[in-house]
């Protein structure tokens, strides 16, 4: 609901003739959100309506200030104040809800499920598919900027302490990721014996379809699971991701195209998340350094080949 009043704020800007959506992308933004306050406040100069602009946006002032040059008229003008109005009611009672589903979270009960360190670090390569790495662990890295749609509240910690281990930490996976496993599957994970388990019941994996011993199509069964949902959207979320996941994502969509890169990504974030919740192991990026050090040396190989049929060398640069 406060998205469709913000395309009726968006409508009323643009039937008074001011194209703010040339310069920002998101009216409901923190630039958006003061040129429009301002506007409703009785400031009609372009210039210092520009003014307003967060440090973020990439476009300067002077394009901001031409888009806001319109005719305010008093029925656009009547209608924005009613679209803005509405949508800041809806944005308190968005904050009540996630108010109460703090309330309500803070009482459940936390992953008791603990290993010991030591298991950890034998299990841990094991457990992802891949040869342990002779070099330390890469520590932790900060987390980008977090979703706007986000729920206020120290989200992130609450679902370490309720799954045992910081999902977060994955790429893709986000807060709101991490609220739908919760609130669909808990933080017990035992019914499902392995993680192929899982994603088999997530409609994850192919589905072959035989006729005398035949296979005549491969293809995932369709659900409707919102655990499915949220992975896939997790997946989608790693086209811009500068990890191993989002290098790995963008060579599946190339090749195979987005909708079966979304779901081979999703299947592998699934089983991820069942070797975390149910193991309680930290996540660890360098254990897919040994499977980024193979695509590198795959990468050079094809290079090499396709400058020697060209007539070239290749040679490496010094340090």
């Amino acid at each position: 609901m406060a998205a469709q009043h913000v395309q009726h704020m968006q409508a009323a800007l643009d039937q008074m003739n001011i194209k703010l959506h040339h310069v920002i992308d998101d009216l409901s933004g923190v630039t958006g959100q003061a040129i429009i306050a301002a506007i409703l406040s009785g400031q009609r100069d372009p210039v210092q309506l520009a003014q307003l602009r967060d440090k973020r946006i990439k476009a300067p002032e002077a394009a901001i200030a031409k888009a806001l040059e319109g005719d305010w008229r008093k029925e656009h003008l009547f209608v924005l104040a009613k679209a803005w109005a509405q949508y800041q009611e809806l944005q308190k009672q968005i904050q009540d809800c996630d108010q109460e589903l703090w309330s309500y979270t803070r009482k459940l009960e936390a992953c008791t499920q603990v290993i010991k360190p030591a298991k950890v670090m034998r299990l841990k390569p094991q457990l992802m598919g891949v040869e342990p790495l002779s070099k330390p662990p890469i520590q932790k890295r900060l987390r980008r900027k977090t979703s706007k749609n986000q729920p206020e509240g120290p989200w992130q910690q609450e679902l370490e302490r309720f799954f045992g281990v910081d999902l977060t930490a994955i790429p893709g996976i986000s807060v709101l990721t991490g609220l739908t496993l919760m609130t669909e599957l808990g933080n017990d994970l035992g019914a499902f014996k392995t993680e192929h388990h899982f994603a088999s019941w997530l409609c994850l994996c192919p589905d072959n379809e035989t006729s005398a011993g035949k296979v005549l199509r491969r293809r995932t069964r369709r659900s409707q699971n919102r655990v499915r949902q949220a992975l896939r959207m997790a997946a989608s979320s790693l086209h811009h991701d500068k990890s191993y996941f989002g290098d790995k994502y963008r060579r599946l969509r190339a090749r195979l195209g987005a909708p079966k890169a979304i779901t081979a990504m999703a299947h592998q974030l699934a089983r991820i998340l069942w070797t975390l919740i149910t193991r309680q192991l930290p996540f660890d990026p360098s254990v897919f350094a040994y499977h980024e050090k193979a695509h590198q040396q795959r990468r050079l190989k094809h290079l090499a080949a396709s400058a020697r049929q060209m007539g070239y060398h290749l040679t490496p640069l010094a340090a």
